[in-house]
């Protein structure tokens, strides 16, 4: 019923977090976005060479590997690290965690998905999972006008994320996902140039300690390149819906992963969300009757 390998892109993903973190300690955060995806692509595009495997796509497809790159890298990236500025950790969190129900809206308006019971349950469950993890780590969400600005742009980003898996369908039907993987991010890199510019000048490079380079290279390595790959592999295999639910269990790991090693308490509050997330996730995954 569950994917492996899709879990351990949530595990990757629940770990990212707190790696990234770190590294923004001593890096600029567009800085830093900017080389992480630029080594991503880079290692994706030695992987193709080493396995040798052709560079080459369409012509006719550049312009939707170019849109995949602008939307799950360039504006993605920028509209969560403004929106983080904007709003409450509390609010990002929740917002982000609703890209599967955008994925859904928009599989049903292209016809590619039908509303079945098991799926609405499913990612209501998973989202009312997502809420209580939430919750129980960054305590009461309150919203209003004075976050207003914020939340938009994390829910823009959130979209995004949903566009970038959704979209991606036509071209795994022609090419393997580490070939869209690595043109979709190679392009997002170089649109995300212009914004990161001023910061890629203004970074301190040789001050940056070793363990802050170490969290960039897993974050570009595996939280990018490698993860990313088995997510588009999730999509041409099991379809984008199915795939996407599995984002879900991010939030779960990141606090199991930060009681772990961090010592951070673990609420009762918190079981339940991953318990319903975790329904929620079995749900999407049941297959379609007809």
């Amino acid at each position: 019923m569950f994917d492996l390998r899709l879990i351990f892109v949530a595990l990757v993903w629940g770990v990212n977090f707190p790696v990234i973190k770190h590294a923004l300690t001593d890096f600029l955060p567009l800085s830093f976005t900017v080389v992480r995806f630029a080594l991503a692509a880079a290692a994706l595009f030695g992987v193709m060479a080493l396995r040798g495997e052709r560079f080459a796509v369409a012509r006719r497809d550049l312009p939707a590997l170019a849109a995949l790159g602008l939307t799950g890298i360039t504006f993605y990236n920028l509209l969560f690290m403004k929106g983080l500025q904007l709003t409450t950790a509390s609010h990002s969190a929740l917002f982000i965690s609703m890209s599967p129900l955008f994925a859904a809206v928009f599989q049903t308006l292209r016809g590619r998905e039908r509303l079945r019971a098991s799926l609405i349950l499913g990612m209501l469950l998973a989202t009312a999972g997502a809420y209580c993890i939430i919750r129980s780590t960054h305590g009461e969400i309150h919203f209003g006008m004075a976050t207003v600005t914020g939340d938009l742009l994390t829910i823009g980003a959130s979209v995004l994320w949903a566009l970038y898996t959704v979209l991606a369908a036509p071209l795994l039907e022609r090419y393997p996902p580490v070939t869209v993987t690595a043109w979709s991010v190679a392009a997002g890199t170089v649109l995300l140039l212009p914004a990161g510019a001023g910061e890629l000048v203004h970074q301190s490079w040789g001050a940056v300690p070793a363990g802050s380079w170490a969290a960039l290279g897993f974050a570009a390595l595996v939280g990018a390149a490698a993860a990313y790959v088995l997510w588009y592999e999730g999509v041409k295999r099991i379809g984008a819906i199915r795939t996407i639910a599995y984002h879900y269990l991010v939030p779960f790991i990141a606090v199991l992963v930060s009681a772990l090693f961090l010592g951070d308490a673990v609420e009762p509050l918190t079981i339940v969300g991953g318990v319903a997330i975790i329904g929620g996730v079995a749900l999407v995954q049941r297959p379609r009757t007809t």
